[in-house]
């Protein structure tokens, strides 16, 4: 699961600089952390983040 994370974070990341970074470097973690303690953990966070946004839209749709 912190696999999955850390790929959806990495790839949301890479959509919100505009893809003008590299999809690679983004999800392997090559660049430098700004606000985390590596660029993994930053991704990961943003992964989890970006899970419970997705699964409380399809809550909020198909049960309300």
């Amino acid at each position: 699961m912190p696999e999955f994370g850390r790929l959806l974070g990495g790839f949301v990341r890479w959509l919100l600089k505009g893809c003008k970074s590299s999809l690679k470097d983004e999800i392997e973690g090559n660049l430098e952390a700004t606000w985390g303690v590596t660029y993994d953990t930053e991704n990961y966070i943003i992964g989890l983040i970006t899970s419970v946004i997705i699964i409380g839209t399809i809550v909020l749709i198909f049960f309300t």
